[in-house]
């Protein structure tokens, strides 16, 4: 497959991140490729540009080779821009154990997870009428 010329605005977002925590870890991507035996430093370096799309399994053997930082997959993915709840969840990297506890216990338990339905609109050049209700 050809290599990406422009990069898709999820895979910048993500490749920003992982930039982001491999520069905290004072990494270089050539050691992050190689302590989790990672393709190259080339492929590190597509991702943090945008110009790849990581596997969920790439990403996963990435937050592991951030030694110290505690980065989980989910810091990769998260952009705190992007709305409330990702600004809540990388918020929640800062936060101690006790304290994620705590806040667990008033507003937990963690529900299963139930998708929201969203209304759908009526495109008028599908043809498509509403359903009756």
């Amino acid at each position: 497959m050809p290599r990406r010329v422009r990069p898709k605005k999820l895979f910048l977002t993500i490749g920003e991140r992982v930039k982001a925590f491999r520069l905290a870890a004072g990494l270089t991507q050539e050691e992050v490729a190689e302590g989790e035996s990672l393709a190259n430093k080339g492929h590190i370096s597509s991702i943090e540009h945008g110009l790849a799309n990581p596997t969920v399994e790439t990403l996963q053997r990435i937050a592991e080779a951030l030694e110290g930082l505690d980065v989980e997959l989910v810091d990769l993915v998260v952009d705190p821009e992007e709305s409330p709840r990702h600004a809540l969840i990388a918020l929640s990297r800062t936060l101690s154990d006790e304290v994620l506890a705590e806040i667990l216990e008033k507003y937990g338990p963690v529900p299963e997870l139930v998708p929201r339905k969203r209304e759908r609109a009526h495109h008028r050049a599908s043809g498509a009428r509403p359903k009756a209700r």
